[in-house]
């Protein structure tokens, strides 16, 4: 028979078990959200940069940080940063998209996203260095562009 101090001590012992689990999920939230928040921001400005900015250096930046992302995801079949998402969150911002897509009838029914992130990836990188290539050109011609 357990005494009355054996009785305490497990009750406080699931009170800090169940602490520790609920502070656990909230750590894990707020990293998955830090992620999905690095993904967005390097996504967004990545694309704002190659949009509007004729600065050949910038350019040459995005096309390598887009190089190393697309060497991680024919290494890893996986964007890193989509994995740390779906690490934390259970699901990233990438996989809620496309299923809304499979959802709605707009994209092929597939399980994973290593052609999608690829595809995108190639796309973007492709657009940079013909880019930074028409720059070039413009500039080895003389030809400047001045948008005011």
């Amino acid at each position: 028979m357990k005494s009355k101090l054996e009785k305490k001590l497990k009750k406080h012992e699931n009170k800090l078990r169940d602490l520790s689990n609920a502070s656990s999920n909230f750590v894990k939230q707020v990293i998955g959200n830090y992620y999905g928040l690095l993904h967005s921001i390097l996504i967004i400005g990545g694309a704002a940069i190659i949009l509007f900015s004729k600065n050949l250096i910038h350019l040459s930046i995005i096309l390598l940080i887009i190089s190393l992302d697309a060497f991680a995801i024919v290494v890893r079949h996986d964007c890193p940063l989509t994995d740390m998402e779906e690490k934390y969150l259970g699901i990233s911002g990438k996989r809620q998209i496309n299923e809304f897509l499979k959802s709605s009838g707009v994209v092929y029914n597939c399980s994973h996203l290593y052609e999608s992130q690829l595809e995108l990836v190639i796309n973007f990188w492709a657009l940079t260095a013909c880019k930074i290539v028409m720059l070039i050109c413009l500039k080895m011609l003389k030809i400047e562009l001045n948008v005011d």
